[in-house]
């Protein structure tokens, strides 16, 4: 058996790398023409473009793997189904499921190697080559036409031991949107929550719209009636500038970072952390994405007929693309707050590793 286990990694792992490395330069090349007009228009210097594709390297690498993952499979499986090789390892008393064992395990090791770049490599990556992106590539474009710019997910921690949240913020007009403020005390126990549909920087201070406060005791219980305002003046210390360079996206965040980012803003509602819950669940269902696909395109890279291999490639393309497709769909309705977090993050993964399950036994 252990012959066998190395004539399938070997068989595996040649392809594999062969496809992740035409994907990255594919990939890469693909994305230099997308603005390669900028590029000379502005004389972007070579330096800033390989630093920045240097950064996004791991981006595009967590992006293209699955699918290397998909056609290494089907090309072992086609290959050895094409010179009778299954038949003769299914005669030997070789269970399907034993011919795909290793190359099932080459699939949990890729997909935690994929965690481990999303969670540690990725958030870094991603803010180094964001900040390329924004101070170099784009930095002759933005001087020539000055534009708004609308930041996600803004929160900034304050003086007087206050958290301030924003899901939007407009860089040019200085508008924040559905406010979320804590205030904590000495002791960092919760004693104020505000809630505000919008806010503008003025003069006088930051001004809030459809304000609601709520003062909490040291149980965490709302003291008395919340109070309404139709607008209300803060006097915080935080100006604009603050709030500009504190953009907080789930992929500038390892899953712990986001797990603490979210818990900050507990008991604030849910509407207002859905969609963040629906990335940190996705933090984990993400990376075994990799190992699925396996379970996605065995079966159909087996195909007998006449045609099979391209009958075979076809429909795991067909079926991955159509599981890249549910995932989407899943986290949408997630962050619309159709299906819970969890659920939303992971349907797609359930699903088709059950119609992959079911498929490779009808094979068996």
């Amino acid at each position: 058996m252990k012959i066998i286990d190395r004539y399938v990694v070997r068989g595996f792992i040649g392809p594999f790398i062969w496809c992740v490395v035409t994907f990255l330069v594919m990939a890469t090349i693909i994305d230099i023409f997308s603005f390669l007009d900028d590029i000379i228009k502005f004389k972007i210097p070579i330096t800033s473009i390989i630093a920045f594709y240097v950064y996004y390297l791991p981006t595009i690498f967590i992006q293209v793997t699955p699918m290397a993952v998909l056609l290494a499979t089907i090309y072992i499986l086609s290959n050895s189904n094409k010179h009778n090789e299954i038949i003769a390892m299914k005669s030997g008393g070789i269970s399907l499921w034993r011919v795909l064992t290793p190359i099932l395990i080459i699939g949990l090791a890729v997909s935690a190697f994929i965690f481990v770049v999303n969670d540690k490599i990725l958030p870094i990556s991603s803010k180094v080559s964001n900040v390329i992106r924004r101070d170099e590539l784009e930095k002759m474009k933005s001087s020539e036409k000055a534009s708004s710019k609308i930041l996600n997910n803004v929160a900034v921690y304050g003086t007087g031991n206050r958290i301030v949240f924003a899901k939007t913020y407009d860089t040019q007009k200085k508008i924040l949107t559905d406010i979320i403020m804590h205030e904590h005390d000495a002791s960092q126990n919760l004693i104020s929550k505000i809630a505000a549909k919008s806010g503008v920087w003025t003069p006088e201070g930051w001004k809030f719209y459809d304000v609601l406060v709520c003062r909490i005791d040291n149980s965490g219980e709302i003291l008395g009636a919340p109070a309404y305002f139709k607008e209300k003046i803060f006097l915080l210390k935080e100006r604009p500038s603050d709030f500009a360079n504190r953009e907080w996206r789930p992929d500038f965040m390892s899953y712990r970072q986001l797990k603490k980012y979210i818990d900050n803003f507990k008991g604030i509602g849910t509407k207002l952390t859905r969609s963040l819950l629906v990335e940190l669940h996705y933090k984990i269902s993400f990376a075994f994405i990799s190992f699925i696909i396996i379970l996605i395109g065995a079966p159909f890279a087996l195909i007998t007929t006449r045609g099979g291999v391209l009958i075979g490639v076809g429909m795991s393309i067909a079926i991955g693309l159509l599981y890249y497709a549910a995932i989407a769909i899943s986290l949408a309705f997630g962050k619309a707050g159709l299906l819970p977090p969890f659920v939303s993050a992971w349907l797609g993964n359930v699903l088709f590793a059950g119609l992959g399950i079911y498929l490779i036994n009808r094979r068996v």
